[in-house]
């Protein structure tokens, strides 16, 4: 948190710092553009008021020391600041110059013919020039672009020296503002490092600053979320020990029974009953292997499969079984429907529905499998003829590792807790209902077409 704090720092000066050297590099260019425009404007107007004087009463001087046509304010400045002004008549003939004249070689403002300002070299420098013309008068105004600089320089620094000034004062500030509500973040960093590694107690809020505490409240709903799926992992990892201890226990019976047996026809018995055992050991390893594979996977899932194919090869891959009962299985499909998911996920949903279909279907019994599209999701009803459950039963049977009350077949109780896991990931449903016209189960399962 430190670290971040000081990076946060440091990246917040570096910003404040560019945008300071951008802005005063934008504020010298309009300080001197404006002053520029100024001091254009001054000029102009000048131009304006000596075209407005009478020159008929004055006489025609010689050099710069010629009369003052403007009224003189007494401002204490450098007498080079001065305008450079001198007007002529239509012949050409100087009737006012200024004293500042005297800074030009020669000792007056040569004649410009053409009109505006430009920029004119008279071999002390560079000077701008205005050029006017009204009621008979040449007026020219010339100003030393060394003394423009200068003004421009001025304006420019007084503008931006508070800014200059008041950039390090900021810095300063942000980074106080950073350590001071930062300082809470640091305090829960710490105390979240002491903690022990299975503690899921909430990040304290109070004192966080008000930009940070959704961000922690966050973080203690994510530990909330932790605790729960760590419970449930453990309560998992204790079933799995139980469901796995009693069958384990049977088959070392099994060989103790079958090392000791000098009957050979018992042997054959025990031998048997011990393949049993073992296909399902393997078979309830497989299930929770596929349970706890689902389970772990995240994110957003990116496979789709065709629901009529997939059914179809979920009914050929139990078709043995399903001849060995006598029971006919029919799958009743619309067009092809596709469904998010890989082609194991849903063998694994119809594999596990149709196998306890088959299982709990009377001999001689039909199993039906249904498909429909309502609005945009796929509905699948699996059927069968079995004696069906009470109605508190019809949930509780996608627990782990749960079965029904005088079940006596071989499952593991892992199945639908499987086929419930894998279809809220797809995006789906499942439930259970009993039959309204004869006896048995309707396993339904609904996922959005894609």
């Amino acid at each position: 948190m430190r670290s971040l704090r000081r990076g946060l720092t440091t990246w917040l000066c570096a910003a404040v710092a560019g945008v300071g050297a951008l802005s005063v590099a934008v504020g010298n260019w309009q300080a001197r553009r404006e002053t520029q425009s100024q001091l254009d404007y001054q000029m102009e107007q000048v131009a304006r008021i000596l075209a407005a004087q009478d020159f008929s009463t004055h006489r025609q001087p010689d050099s710069a020391e010629g009369p003052e046509i403007l009224p003189r304010v007494y401002i204490n400045h450098d007498n080079e600041d001065d305008l450079i002004v001198v007007v002529r008549d239509a012949r050409a003939q100087v009737l006012y110059a200024s004293k500042s004249n005297r800074h030009i070689p020669g000792g007056i403002l040569p004649p410009i013919d053409a009109l505006g300002f430009h920029i004119r070299d008279f071999g002390t420098g560079e000077y701008r020039v205005f050029n006017a013309q009204s009621n008979g008068l040449s007026i020219e105004i010339a100003l030393s672009m060394d003394v423009i600089s200068e003004v421009e320089g001025g304006v420019a620094l007084a503008t931006l020296l508070p800014m200059v000034l008041l950039l390090p004062v900021l810095a300063l500030v942000i980074g106080i503002v950073i350590r001071k509500h930062v300082a809470p973040l640091d305090a829960s960093a710490d105390a979240l490092a002491q903690r022990a590694s299975a503690t899921f107690e909430d990040l304290p809020v109070e004192n966080l600053p008000a930009e940070v505490r959704p961000l922690v409240a966050e973080i203690n709903r994510l530990m909330r979320r932790l605790e729960t799926t760590v419970e449930r992992e453990k309560q998992f990892v204790t079933d799995a020990a139980h469901a796995l201890r009693t069958p384990l226990t049977a088959l070392q019976l099994q060989v103790d029974l079958l090392d000791g047996g000098r009957d050979e026809k018992e042997k054959a018995t025990r031998l048997a009953e011990l393949r049993t055992g073992l296909r399902r050991v393997i078979r309830l390893s497989e299930q929770l292997l596929s349970l706890a594979r689902n389970e772990s996977a995240a994110g957003p899932v990116a496979e789709k499969t065709d629901l009529r194919e997939s059914l179809e090869e979920v009914v050929q891959l139990y078709a043995d079984a399903a001849r060995a009962r006598n029971v006919h299985v029919r799958v009743e499909s619309v067009a092809p429907v596709f469904v998010p998911g890989s082609p194991r996920r849903l063998g694994l949903i119809f594999g596990n529905l149709v196998e306890n279909a088959i299982r709990y279907t009377p001999v001689g019994g039909p199993v039906r499998v249904r498909t429909s599209v309502v609005g945009a999701r796929a509905r699948i009803e699996v059927w069968d003829e079995g004696v069906g459950l009470p109605p508190p039963e019809l949930e509780r049977v996608f627990e782990r590792f749960y079965r029904a009350p005088g079940d006596t077949s071989n499952g593991s109780g892992l199945g639908l807790s499987t086929v419930d896991s894998i279809v809220r990931q797809l995006g789906g449903n499942v439930w259970l209902e009993n039959r309204a016209d004869t006896s048995g189960l309707i396993a339904i399962v609904t996922l959005p077409v894609v």
